[in-house]
C-alpha cells in the first residue's frame, strides 16, 4: 500500500537590516503589495515498484503429493427401445471427494485415498437408485496413483452399485505420459477394464489419444490444458434375475483437463456418448440401448 507523502511548505520571512549608523531605510506605504513568497519545489513521485517477474514454466509436469477437494457433477440420460417404445431415464447426482496423495512414491507411484464425503441425487433420480448413491457416503478407498495418472486399488467391490454414476476412480485424473506431460506433445495410451456386477461382467477396451495444447491461468494457476478422445468397445455377458444376456457395443468420450505446474489435477470436462445393444437369448430380443454421460470435475476450497 503506497502513502501519500507530505510536503512542508516553506516560509520566507524578510528581516530587517542593521546600518552602520546610516538611517532606517523607509518603510513600504501599505497600498504597496508584497511580493509573493516562491512557490515550494514539487516533491517527485515515488517509481512505481516493481513487478516481480513470473518465472517460466517448467519443461515437464508431473503429479505429486497434493491434498484436495472436488465436487463432480454427473448427469447421464439412458435412451432405450423396448417392444416399440422409446424408454428414456434421466440419471444425476453431486459427489463430493477429498483426495490425498502423499510421498514418497515407490514401485507402484504414490500412495492415494480416494474419500467420497457425501452424495446428492438429482430430484428427478429413482429412488432405487438414489437409496444406492446414499450407501456411498463415507466410502473410502486406498491405493496407488500411477506416474501416468491411473488410480489402482485391491477394492473393486466397495462401489460396483453405483459405478455408473459416482465412479471407480481409476480415470479420475488425464493420463499423461510416464515421464511427465510437456505442452505440445501428443501421446496415445490404450486400457482395459472389467466391472463385474451381480452375476455379470463387461470389459471395456479403450484407445486414448491426447494432446498437451497450451499453458492457461485456470482459477488463477498456470495450469497444463490437456484435451482427449478416447474410443472404445464394450463386451460382456451374464445373467440378471435368473435371465443370460449379453452387451456389446462402441463409445466415444471428448475431454479437456487442467494439470497444476505444481502436479495438481484442477478439474475438467468430459462428454460420453455410448450405443449398446443387449441382447436376451432365450427371448429372441435384441434391445438397442444409448448412454449419454456429462461429467464436470472442479476444485472446492
Amino acid at each position: 500500500m503506497s502513502g501519500w507523502r507530505h510536503a512542508a511548505a516553506v516560509v520566507l520571512l524578510a528581516g530587517c537590516a542593521r546600518g552602520t549608523g546610516a538611517p532606517a531605510a523607509a518603510v513600504a506605504p501599505a497600498s504597496q503589495t508584497p511580493a509573493p513568497a516562491p512557490a515550494a519545489a514539487p516533491v517527485p513521485a515515488p517509481p512505481p515498484a516493481a513487478t516481480p517477474a513470473r518465472q517460466p514454466p517448467p519443461s515437464l509436469v508431473r503429479y505429486g503429493p497434493s491434498a484436495m477437494r472436488y465436487l463432480v457433477i454427473r448427469r447421464l440420460r439412458i435412451e432405450q427401445s423396448f417392444g416399440g417404445q422409446l424408454q428414456r431415464q434421466d440419471l444425476g447426482a453431486r459427489v463430493f471427494v477429498g483426495v490425498v496423495i502423499t510421498g514418497p512414491a515407490d514401485g507402484r507411484g504414490y500412495p492415494t485415498t480416494f474419500t467420497v464425503d457425501s452424495v446428492l441425487a438429482d430430484s428427478g433420480t429413482p429412488q432405487p437408485v438414489a437409496d444406492n448413491l446414499s450407501r456411498v457416503r463415507a466410502l473410502v478407498l486406498a491405493g496407488r496413483l500411477a506416474p501416468r495418472g491411473d488410480f489402482q486399488t485391491s477394492d473393486t467391490t466397495s462401489a460396483q452399485s453405483t459405478a455408473q454414476l459416482v465412479g471407480n476412480f481409476r480415470d479420475f485424473m488425464p493420463r499423461i505420459p510416464m515421464e511427465g506431460v510437456r505442452v505440445g506433445t501428443a501421446w496415445t495410451d490404450t486400457m482395459a477394464l472389467t466391472q463385474r456386477t451381480g452375476d455379470g461382467a463387461v470389459t471395456r477396451r479403450a484407445t486414448i489419444r491426447s494432446a498437451a495444447a497450451a499453458w492457461e491461468d485456470h482459477s488463477g494457476t498456470r495450469s497444463v490444458r490437456i484435451e482427449s478422445t478416447t474410443t472404445y468397445s464394450v463386451a460382456g455377458s451374464g445373467q440378471n434375475g435368473g435371465q443370460a444376456f449379453e452387451v456389446g457395443g462402441t463409445g466415444v468420450t471428448t475431454a479437456h483437463a487442467f494439470v497444476a505446474e505444481d502436479g495438481r489435477f484442477l478439474g475438467g470436462d468430459s462428454h460420453d456418448s455410448t450405443s449398446l445393444t443387449i441382447s436376451l437369448p432365450a427371448q429372441g430380443l435384441a434391445i438397442p440401448v444409448t448412454q449419454v454421460l456429462h461429467s464436470t470435475v472442479s476444485v472446492r476450497p
